[in-house]
């Protein structure tokens, strides 16, 4: 259910990059809290690339189409996933 909500996904993306957790729950939580020689920014250009990252946006366009422009250049699909 948290996940149902933009806010709610949101908080969970930012949970995950601020405590540098790999975005998998296939390893106890202790053993993803260990300190790494690599340091914090090791982690997190191993499992954040933010210049091929994407951001998906669902909901009504009208309504989010000119705040999701703030993201940058839009591709925009219909609910049967074809390009408009």
């Amino acid at each position: 259910m948290g996940l149902a909500t933009q806010e709610g996904l949101l908080s969970q993306f930012s949970t995950v990059e601020l405590n540098e957790l790999p975005p998998t729950i296939s390893k106890p939580i202790a053993e993803k809290s260990a300190p790494s020689p690599r340091g914090p920014d090791g982690h997190r250009r191993k499992y954040f690339d933010s210049a091929n990252m994407q951001i998906v946006i669902v909901g009504d366009r009208a309504q989010i189409e000119s705040q999701a422009a703030l993201f940058g250049d839009l591709t925009v699909f219909d609910s049967q996933g074809n390009q408009l």
